[in-house]
């Protein structure tokens, strides 16, 4: 009886060591496989830059400068004709132009505009050239810079074919004209300056001529 509770109670202690070896042997958790994916790429579109426009004397990057104050003053533009829609013109009868600010003829552009009307040739501006119907023969317009000669660039529509860009050339007797007021034929267009400077304008006609000198560059908005 002894010797059966002798060996009860030392199995006891190897029982519950073989019960802590079999606990202590853990299986160890299964490392869960994260499929590779390939990673994906965004789609990069290409912007161009917009293509700069060249401009003469002074390339690309060109800017219009400010109006020069050493200019000779030119003439100030007055109404023109009596009866006419009121118009702010320079020259003499029977040649006009239109389009100059004053006091003293001048061709003006604020910040804006100047980016606005800046092409490849420089800088435009509006103009309305008007010539009287009693003039028979052609009207010639041309001017250039006083200091470098840099040319001017007058357009119109109705433009007689022979003109050049620096040589605009018109016909008041033209009987295809779509634009006669009374007894003035207007030729709608504009006038081109390649930098702010002192320029002078010329018109002739048969009989008769016109010169006068203006400053053009830009004025603060």
């Amino acid at each position: 009886m002894n010797k059966v509770y002798f060996l009860s109670r030392c199995m006891r202690p190897l029982v519950l060591l073989l019960v802590l070896v079999s606990c202590s042997q853990v299986v160890p958790p299964q490392t869960a496989v994260t499929p590779t994916v390939a990673p994906s790429k965004p789609t990069v579109t290409a912007t161009l830059p917009p293509t700069p426009t060249a401009t003469p004397l002074g390339g690309v990057s060109a800017r219009l400068g400010p109006v020069p104050q050493n200019c000779s003053p030119g003439p100030a533009p007055k109404d023109l004709g009596s009866g006419y829609y009121v118009l702010k013109a320079v020259g003499v009868f029977p040649v006009w132009a239109v389009g100059f600010s004053g006091p003293h003829a001048a061709l003006e552009w604020n910040p804006q505009q100047a980016m606005e009307f800046h092409h490849s040739d420089g800088w435009g501006h509006k103009f309305l050239w008007v010539v009287d119907t009693s003039v028979n023969g052609l009207v010639t317009i041309h001017g250039a810079n006083l200091y470098d000669g840099s040319p001017l660039l007058p357009d119109a529509e109705q433009k007689v074919a022979t003109s050049t860009p620096t040589m605009l050339i018109v016909d008041p007797q033209d009987p295809n004209l779509p634009n006669i007021i009374g007894s003035w034929a207007e030729f709608p267009g504009g006038l081109t300056i390649p930098k702010a400077g002192c320029y002078y304008l010329i018109a002739t006609w048969p009989g008769g001529s016109w010169r006068i000198t203006f400053a053009a560059g830009v004025v603060p908005s």
